[in-house]
């Protein structure tokens, strides 16, 4: 099979069973966040940021979101991977998604992919895409819809 009929997702641990995936090229750093800050304005589903290089980065976290709970902000570092979308106006953006371990890049195949509604509801809202990968499925984030607009399903969660 040729280089260009595979392609490359990150795994993005969000608990210690559960990762979700991201393409190659939209992470961009991983970093140790030593303080995040919870923002009254932001969207219930992404209320928290960090100052990064001098800007602001929003930040989810994906377990809360799927668990309905939310935690308390902590003064503890966390693990965060730095990621870039193309926003609703066509200009790259950048995020951050709150790790529970190291993300690791996965070769996919188009063999691999899976229809969506294959995914537990809640996944099939913040994914574009899925595949599966020794009999484990992954949903392949929607970043546009979790960072840049506000998708009613999504906040009707909280």
């Amino acid at each position: 099979m040729s280089q260009m009929q595979e392609l490359g997702a990150w795994l993005l641990p969000i608990d210690q069973t559960t990762a979700v995936a991201i393409g190659r090229y939209e992470l961009k750093y991983i970093e140790y966040i030593k303080a995040s800050v919870r923002l009254p304005g932001l969207p219930s589903y992404c209320e928290q940021g960090f100052l990064w290089r001098n800007r602001f980065i929003p930040a989810l976290d994906i377990h809360e979101l799927v668990s309905h709970r939310r935690s308390r902000v902590v003064d503890e570092e966390r693990m965060a991977a730095i990621i870039a979308y193309e926003n609703s106006a066509g200009e790259m953006d950048m995020g951050a998604i709150f790790l529970r371990g190291i993300p690791r890049l996965l070769p996919v195949k188009p063999q691999q992919s899976v229809a969506i509604t294959e995914l537990e509801t809640s996944w099939q809202l913040l994914a574009h895409a899925a595949f599966e990968d020794q009999a484990q499925r992954y949903p392949v984030l929607d970043l546009r819809a979790l960072f840049d607009r506000t998708p009613a399903d999504l906040l009707a969660m909280h």
